[in-house]
């Protein structure tokens, strides 16, 4: 559970210039030198820092790109393991090798695991992995929106930061705020007398508040055809941030639900290790009627995820849809339908329409026609973008539009590429995105008036749905049979069902979704 080194990488598309991309590393000798006590022959050395950053660029395709096949990289036989790599050095292979990507910057780092391991173990059985990828994370956060020309300047905190987050290469700390205190000197130690949970190492000073706040999603499939049923489900988070004084304080707090929405009952509950007892009827299944769920626990500084939440299906998805895409030759003709259910709120941050054409981009709007909101093509010049924020209409809450964009002629399979089927399975799909404020799909929100602190003090209470809102994402797949006009090309009666999972974080609208084959 120790580290044998820790880079940080700029990435750099530059040849010539790998030794100026390492912004910052360092080297933990005790277990570098262990390893070479224990591997003895099969010890592979670390090589220097402009080797290791080529080698790394290499490995994750930003030196040549992702578009041109090699062999060494790309080959099928290589297994992918992201974020463990296995890098190819001029001394041999480094593994397993932990890189984080995040604003143009690689954290990465080599846990301390004998090299010539064989067969490999599986990764979750080498708790180094876990405890470098933790402290690749905090490192991203320490530095986050920080430049690397800022970076370069603060190696000196970067030293002093991880002196305490990993002393001699071992993982002790992986809590920003906690590490920050212990940096400072503003924390406080309890007394031996008084009982302190792992999660919280340091005790808090300063003023006293806590932060609380419902984040809900909503996954959903439609086809829009009898014999296929439409998939959708409702899940959500509890996130808190408490930062009060005292060796240890406990809080309970009740989940209920409000007259918005459609009532939902959660049946299914995953909560942190610091929570201490939960309503026990959590566990029942079937149940018809909503409840609020009751939780008490003793809360780490750092803001954590008290608990994941899943509710019974509801009735209908928020938003329903049709979509239909017909193909002729170089042109495509769009129609989509939309009906906003009428349990949901309806005032959004975001809800946008996406259309993807990625093997014909780039596409050009020939004409359009739409009874709400704006159409236009992304910038990537590969998607068709229907804008509906910020409202359906008040009176008229089904909107359509109709469609028909230029695509860029079909290569074939003239330059040795075998091109995908253009009208079928996850190349005919349209995905709805959405964030509303202040609401959920389940009714479900924290009840200010029931939260209590023991021992009691007095603290400032941020709580609700802000900023983090109800983000959601559906996919419309075309499902429309043959066409029998001549020349005309539709979507084929059989495609491969897509669950799209949202990707997000508690300060951006989104991030991006990840399509995961669902095969029947």
């Amino acid at each position: 559970m120790s580290l044998q080194a820790v880079w940080i990488i700029r990435i750099s598309e530059t040849k010539s210039k790998y030794e100026d991309s390492i912004l910052f590393s360092r080297f933990y000798q005790t277990f570098i030198k262990k390893s070479k006590d224990i591997e003895g022959s099969h010890y592979v050395p670390l090589p220097s820092n402009p080797e290791l950053a080529k080698a790394v660029l290499f490995e994750l395709g930003h030196t040549d790109g992702l578009e041109k096949f090699l062999v060494d990289r790309d080959t099928c036989q290589k297994m992918e393991q992201k974020p463990v790599y296995e890098i190819n050095t001029s001394n041999g292979k480094l593994w397993p090798f932990v890189v984080v990507e995040q604003a143009g910057l690689l954290f990465c780092c080599l846990p301390f695991v004998p090299q010539g391991l064989n067969p490999r173990p599986p990764l979750i059985d080498i708790p180094g992995v876990t405890l470098g990828f933790t402290l690749l994370c905090t490192l991203t956060d320490f530095l986050r929106n920080k430049s690397s020309d800022e970076i370069e300047d603060r190696t000196g905190d970067l030293y002093l930061f991880l002196s305490q987050a990993a002393p001699y290469g071992s993982v002790l700390d992986t809590i920003v705020d906690s590490v920050l205190a212990k940096v400072n000197g503003k924390f406080s130690v309890p007394q031996k007398t008084a009982k302190q949970p792992a999660w919280r190492s340091v005790s808090h000073k300063g003023k006293n508040q806590m932060y609380l706040t419902i984040t809900e999603y909503v996954r959903s499939v439609q086809y829009d055809r009898e014999n296929i049923e439409d998939v959708w489900d409702v899940y959500g988070t509890v996130t808190c941030k408490a930062e009060l004084e005292g060796t240890l304080r406990t809080v309970t707090l009740t989940i209920a639900q409000s007259g918005e929405g459609e009532g939902m009952p959660i049946n299914n509950l995953i909560i942190h290790p610091c929570v201490q007892s939960a309503d026990a009827d959590i566990l029942v299944e079937g149940r018809d009627r909503a409840m609020p769920r009751r939780l008490r626990f003793s809360p780490p500084l750092e803001m954590f995820m008290l608990c994941h939440y899943m509710v019974n299906k509801p009735t209908t998805p928020p938003i329903t849809g049709c979509f239909e895409l017909f193909v002729e030759e170089e042109r495509a003709k769009v129609k989509v339908t939309l009906q906003l259910n009428d349990n949901i709120k309806n005032n959004f941050d975001v809800c946008e329409l996406h259309i993807p054409f990625a093997k014909r981009a780039p596409i050009v709007i020939q004409e359009f026609s739409a009874n709400h909101g704006a159409l236009l093509v992304s910038s990537s010049k590969s998607t068709l973008v229907w804008n509906l924020a910020p409202r359906f209409p008040a009176r008229q809450t089904e909107v359509n539009m109709s469609a028909i964009v230029q695509l860029r002629a079909s290569q074939g399979e003239g330059l040795g590429t075998i091109e995908e089927t253009f009208c079928t399975g996850q190349n005919a799909y349209a995905q709805l995105f959405f964030k509303i404020q202040e609401f959920s799909q389940s009714g479900s929100y924290i009840d200010a008036k029931s939260i209590q602190v023991s021992p009691s003090l007095k603290y400032k209470l941020t709580c609700g749905m802000f900023p983090v809102s109800s983000t959601s994402s559906l996919v419309f797949v075309s499902m429309l049979p043959p066409s029998t006009s001549s020349g005309m090309f539709t979507g084929t009666a059989w495609c491969l069902p897509c669950l799209v999972a949202f990707v997000t974080n508690s300060r951006s609208h989104y991030n991006g979704c990840v399509i995961t084959p669902m095969w029947p």
